[in-house]
């Protein structure tokens, strides 16, 4: 008798178990609005859609000043020399 009641328990445990672990798995239903924001966001900062398409040469810039700029836009993703005397995080350990 008391062997019968341990099992029902167990075996109602067992399925409560499992049925919180089924619901659980449920998939989450994703707004219709999702996602919304972030074009329309993205939308009002581009000024022109087409200009990637327009190939005609711009006009009304000094050429000097263009490269100018290019050069030194250039020289940013140049990777400095990094030194170094002491470690910032102090491990114990020093560099150089």
């Amino acid at each position: 008798m008391k062997k019968e009641k341990v099992m029902t328990r167990l075996v109602s445990i067992l399925t409560m178990t499992a049925g919180l672990m089924i619901g659980a798995c449920a998939p989450t239903t994703i707004s219709p609005n999702w996602g919304t924001a972030y074009q329309q966001m993205r939308t009002s900062q581009v000024l022109n859609p087409t200009a990637g398409e327009d190939l005609t040469p711009v006009e009304g810039q000094d050429g000097k000043v263009n490269a100018t700029a290019m050069e030194t836009y250039r020289k940013t993703f140049e990777k400095p020399d990094a030194e170094f005397s002491r470690s910032i995080v102090s491990s114990g350990v020093q560099t150089k």
